[in-house]
């Protein structure tokens, strides 16, 4: 069996499913009159689910992405459940669960595709007014999640289609359904369509681990870089923003080059001890640009963030530098520089 989680079509899916997710909360914090606490909990979906979606594009163009440990089946549930809060106002149903599973799954992060990819597919089809339901059951070596809905259902000969890439959902492109199986069924579990009085009733099957819990891991980013000159040769503005704000706020010093002339102006203006580096800037003269670096800042470390999925190009094989692949987390980042620094005894995760 071939693994899903490189199948790009269906990454893609799942990243959409994210950013629907996504942007919907980020309408919610933009309201009009919202509160500090309904803005917390919009960034913290937010945060959750772009976080989820760079780990399945990183798993699909052959990368690797943190652990995935085992989590309760409850919480799982309750965070889809929650993410989804806006799209079911939108929709103006209500999501419903039923039942506990306080136990232990592996691979939380494949459930809460499949549960919010069957969500959403439930709420597109279901009437104004009514409602979508999680119910589960533990079983001796499995959970099972029914999800119910009050919609039109699926007639008898579309049953299996629905599996094999056929959608009649406005805008569906049939990719959904067919790639949530093979989740589970790479798992050890399966999605299927079961009998139900009315709407359309999906039943996740899913191995559950008897495991104790784990204990989370708060982190502080702490002044890891205070008095570093970092250069940030990068041409996304959010990017920027974003390095700009979280290296300072780990005491580095920072400047930015969106181009080559700005680089070239950057290095005029005096050395660096670090450089991060977009190959978008410098890409009519990649070899040209870092040596330009070098000369300047003979001892800078230099840290590639780039999205590509072969690495820092050959011409750069005379230099001693270090990748760290987009999208990333700000803790890789600081890790990358910290190590090509070579400080010795100081991490971040």
């Amino acid at each position: 069996m071939s693994d899903p989680h490189t199948d790009v079509t269906g990454a893609l899916h799942d990243v959409s499913n994210a950013l629907t997710v996504l942007l919907g909360w980020a309408a919610e914090a933009r309201a009009p009159g919202a509160s500090e606490e309904a803005m917390r909990r919009a960034l913290f979906v937010i945060e959750s689910r772009a976080r989820a979606a760079r780990d399945v594009a990183r798993r699909a163009i052959g990368g690797s992405s943190p652990a995935d440990a085992d989590a309760s089946l409850d919480v799982v549930l309750n965070d889809a459940v929650d993410a989804l809060a806006v799209e079911a106002q939108r929709a103006g149903v209500r999501l419903v669960r039923r039942g506990e599973a306080s136990v232990p799954v592996p691979m939380p992060a494949d459930v809460s595709h499949i549960v919010t990819n069957v969500l959403l597919n439930a709420l597109a089809f279901s009437p104004a007014g009514s409602e979508v339901s999680l119910e589960v059951e533990v079983l001796k070596e499995s959970v099972t999640v029914d999800i119910g809905d009050a919609g039109p259902g699926v007639p008898p000969e579309r049953r299996q289609g629905i599996f094999e890439g056929h959608s009649e959902r406005k805008g569906g492109a049939g990719v959904g359904l067919r790639h949530a199986r093979a989740l589970a069924r790479q798992a050890g579990g399966e999605l299927a369509l079961v009998p139900s009085p009315a709407g359309a009733l999906f039943r996740l099957s899913w191995p559950r681990v008897d495991a104790p819990p784990r204990a989370s891991l708060v982190s502080t980013a702490g002044a890891v870089l205070t008095g570093t000159r970092v250069l940030i040769v990068e041409d996304d503005e959010h990017v920027t923003l974003l390095l700009e704000t979280a290296l300072g706020a780990r005491g580095a010093i920072v400047t930015i080059a969106r181009t080559a002339s700005e680089l070239t102006q950057a290095l005029a203006a005096g050395e660096h001890d670090a450089a991060l580096i977009d190959l978008s800037p410098i890409a009519a003269d990649v070899d040209g640009a870092v040596s330009a670096l070098r000369a300047r800042s003979p001892g800078a470390a230099l840290v590639f963030i780039s999205g590509s999925a072969i690495g820092v190009p050959a011409a750069l094989s005379a230099h001693s530098v270090r990748w760290v692949r987009k999208p990333f987390e700000v803790s890789e980042v600081v890790s990358a520089l910290i190590a090509a620094r070579g400080t010795a005894g100081v991490s971040e995760r």
